[in-house]
């Protein structure tokens, strides 16, 4: 018999991101810090919450404008052997709430849910989501996001594609565009660990195409004050530096243009995870 503290799995996690903007008009950098906390009920599902405190520097005398995100998550796993794995339903909420006078990015509330598939031997995983995002000014956002991976090299590597198809309700609200489409590309790579400061895994990938207003169901988060994101690059490591926590550490460079300033440029940031599973 199992008891109740031995079949919950708790993982909390503290995280931060720094941002540099380079040739940009309006933007200077952006950091934000937050937490995790997610809870798992043997393998039946669970449930994640997660805070975020946003703080977006600008440049022409405007003032900081200051974010507080809210994330909250639960999912249920099914397992069938007629498809030889396992079905997840998952359901999120966000609530974002900032200090935009315009109020266009302020009290911004989202609706997710996402169903994938991942087969017995974790070889293969697909899934699809879809997200609704609420903002002020006459403004709702649909998103549709089909996803496939791939376990490869006898199990050392993951490979992962995911499409970002997102539709605005009103044009002049998005820069113009009534929809963008865009695809994500992550490749994993584990390691056999050999001391400290070897890491367990390396992960590089891309994105291609053009996004706005997008969610990130992997990373939990609403890209509520970005502008038009029309490509990217991310590098990282994960360490395992204890028989319960890792270290994540990631880099990369990110392209985006604001349509209606006519300003492209670019944001190289650097973001820093750190966990642990109780």
């Amino acid at each position: 018999m199992t008891h109740a503290s031995e079949a919950w799995k708790v993982n909390t996690a503290a995280q931060g991101t720094y941002l540099g903007y380079s040739n940009s008009q309006y933007r200077d950098s952006l950091h934000e810090e937050g937490a995790v906390v997610s809870a798992d009920y043997l393998d039946e599902g669970g449930v994640t919450a997660g805070y975020t405190h946003t703080e977006l520097t600008l440049k022409n005398n405007q003032p900081r404008l200051d974010q507080n995100s809210y994330f909250l998550s639960a999912r249920k796993h099914f397992y069938i052997d007629e498809l030889a794995g396992k079905i997840t339903l998952r359901a999120d909420g966000h609530f974002i709430d900032n200090t935009d006078p315009s109020n266009d990015t302020d009290d911004v509330s989202v609706g997710a849910t996402q169903a994938s598939y991942l087969s017995n031997n974790k070889k293969y995983y697909a899934d699809f989501g879809y997200a609704y995002s609420h903002y002020q000014n006459n403004l709702h956002v649909s998103q549709y996001t089909p996803t496939v991976g791939v376990g490869v090299f006898d199990g050392d590597g993951w490979l992962q594609l995911r499409g970002y198809f997102i539709e605005t309700s009103n044009p002049e609200r998005a820069q113009g565009l009534s929809s963008t489409q865009a695809a994500e590309i992550k490749y994993t790579h584990w390691l056999t660990p050999d001391g400290l400061f070897k890491p367990s895994n390396l992960q590089i990938g891309g994105l291609v195409g053009r996004r706005f207003y997008a969610v990130d169901m992997d990373a939990g988060t609403v890209a509520n004050l970005a502008d038009v994101q029309t490509g990217g690059i991310t590098t990282g490591a994960e360490w395992k530096v204890s028989e319960h926590g890792k270290v994540l550490l990631l880099g990369g460079n990110n392209f985006y243009k604001n349509r209606t300033a006519s300003d492209s440029y670019s944001g190289a940031f650097g973001y820093l995870n750190a966990s642990v599973v109780w």
